[in-house]
């Protein structure tokens, strides 16, 4: 059990330190996940494949995208 605490404890205090003293992005909410997800399934099951570079283009979009509705 305390071993447990202390672990917990040192978790909480890393996540509050790298959250105050880093720039980190908030986690979508888990609706925009699923939705991400069933995204990527439909591009496997269906065998759409793009090209790397579409990839990398269609990657940058999405997440600029994201940027500018957040």
């Amino acid at each position: 059990m305390l071993k447990f605490l202390l672990t917990f404890g040192a978790g909480v205090y890393t996540g509050l330190y790298v959250s105050q003293n880093y720039e980190v992005p908030r986690v979508d909410d888990p609706k925009k996940l699923m939705e991400r997800l069933n995204e990527k399934i439909s591009e496997l099951i269906d065998g759409k494949k793009k090209t790397p570079v579409d990839q990398i283009v269609h990657d940058i979009k999405k997440e600029a995208k994201k940027i500018m509705d957040d």
